[in-house]
């Protein structure tokens, strides 16, 4: 019962729907207030897997102390891959940029829990999905600050018109998806192929059509905000470098981890 209990609270943290609701309605609709700021959106993005991990290792300590570990792991591995490509499906409909990068989050994070199933040490994998999320973040807040919402569709042409931005932002939404060489992608290859016993079907089903379905979703996002013919109505204005340096930086930090996560899968 205990290890039940651990799962289910770790189920709100490393997203599950339908206990995923709370987490997303945290990241989408935290219009005023503290929530409202990047900063506090960026912690909680960062805390919640690390308290959510934690949880689950407490579980499996638990179950252990049982004699049965393996009683609910399976259950959850299939409820996680379920729910990481449910989200990843609805990514395709989502025009709002808060929307679209907490469906994200909840697909990356759901993974973690296939990992599990195979005894893959999910601390690394979950820092590997969680982080490159981060500067996406700050971009839609600097989108939304600039023209009121970070929506697909409603200011086309960035790349013409603010270079330094869409140069930024096309990065970050590879990042995002998890492009091979990003943390993101070496964290899916430690929960495909970085456990024990694992069943290949199983394991990399919903980690590879997840991963299709993020790709189609960045190349929509792509195509409704960097592409297309600027509008004559609307002022755009650029990173200022000062601004543009710092989300460099925060992306070769992004790199350099993948690098470290790299060294530990071989």
């Amino acid at each position: 019962m205990l290890t039940l209990l651990c799962f289910l609270l770790a189920g709100l943290l490393l997203p599950l729907f339908p206990l995923s609701i709370g987490v997303n309605l945290l990241l989408q609709y935290a219009d005023d207030g503290l929530l409202s700021r990047p900063l506090v959106q960026a912690a909680l993005m960062l805390l919640m897997p690390l308290v959510g991990v934690g949880l689950i290792a407490l579980g499996l300590a638990l179950a252990k102390t049982d004699g049965s570990p393996s009683a609910l792991i399976t259950p959850f591995a299939l409820w996680g891959g379920a729910t990481s490509v449910f989200y990843a499906f609805r990514m395709l409909s989502a025009r709002d940029g808060r929307i679209w990068l907490a469906q994200l989050y909840t697909s990356a994070l759901a993974l973690i829990w296939v990992g599990i199933a195979h005894e893959v040490p999910p601390l690394l994998p979950a820092l590997g999905l969680a982080l490159p999320l981060l500067p996406l973040l700050f971009l839609f807040d600097s989108l939304a600050r600039r023209f009121g919402i970070a929506r697909v569709g409603l200011y086309p042409g960035l790349g013409l018109r603010m270079p330094q931005f869409s140069t930024l932002f096309v990065i970050a939404v590879l990042v995002a998806v998890a492009v091979p060489f990003s943390p993101g992608f070496f964290a899916i290859a430690d929960l495909a192929f970085g456990g024990v016993g694992r069943n290949e079907l199983f394991t990399l089903l919903p980690l590879g059509i997840s991963w299709l379905l993020w790709t189609w979703a960045g190349i929509n996002l792509l195509t409704g905000i960097v592409f297309g013919i600027p509008r004559d109505d609307l002022r755009y204005r650029d990173l200022k470098p000062a601004g543009a340096a710092a989300h460099g930086a925060g992306m070769l930090a992004l790199a350099i981890f993948g690098l470290f996560l790299v060294e530990r899968a071989l």
